[in-house]
């Protein structure tokens, strides 16, 4: 992993001898739409980076996939309309900067169908499910906002703030104070008891 001002580098290596490299970059402006016209942003982007940076680049046209996305997030003012609800990204995206969306989808799913299930018609269980958790999903979508520094800091200060805090989550004890917050959500689920398994979605 290396990171500079306006971007970060991260090389992870695959099975069968394969090699997955993700680039975060700061960019303000239009985003093309073409993978030559994307490729031009990233080096113009990541031009004189250091690290291993100049030979990624050299090799991104040979790559087998090549994605590229802005970062962005889903806030939706309800979670659901008519008969219809939606779970995890779908409705409550809080963007790959906070990360956890398997997670905050498992939840949703899980809770919803307890609702579905408890609740004498779908209106009432969509109405329990969004109030049982858009508290935590709020948070975890403001908590992204502030992430943006950790995968492109804007400056020098971020990145020397983004650096000492990478490498003080490698002793023990402090990874925990540094980031335990965004892992251990006291989430209140409601139980799904043997009378809940009987009755069935909505009756």
């Amino acid at each position: 992993m290396h990171a500079e001002v306006g971007f970060q580098v991260l090389r992870v290596s695959l099975r069968d001898d394969r090699t997955l490299f993700l680039l975060s970059v700061r960019h303000d402006g239009d985003v093309p739409h073409e993978r030559d016209a994307q490729q031009r942003l990233l080096r113009s982007k990541l031009a004189g980076g250091g690290w291993e940076t100049p030979a990624i680049l050299d090799r991104m046209p040979a790559a087998a996939s090549f994605y590229f996305d802005t970062v962005s997030q889903i806030r939706m003012p309800s979670w659901s309309r008519g008969r219809v609800a939606l779970v995890g990204d779908a409705g409550a995206c809080p963007s790959f900067l906070a990360g956890q969306g398997s997670a905050l989808a498992m939840v949703e799913a899980y809770t919803l169908a307890v609702e579905l299930a408890r609740c004498a018609d779908h209106t009432q269980a969509f109405a329990a499910y969004e109030q049982r958790l858009s508290r935590l999903v709020r948070s975890k979508q403001d908590a992204a906002l502030g992430l943006g520094a950790a995968f492109a800091p804007a400056s020098r200060l971020q990145l020397l703030v983004r650096n000492t805090a990478m490498k003080l989550v490698g002793l023990p004890g402090l990874a925990d104070l540094i980031m335990g917050r965004s892992f251990h959500d006291a989430v209140d689920l409601p139980p799904f008891t043997a009378e809940l398994r009987s009755r069935g979605p909505g009756s």
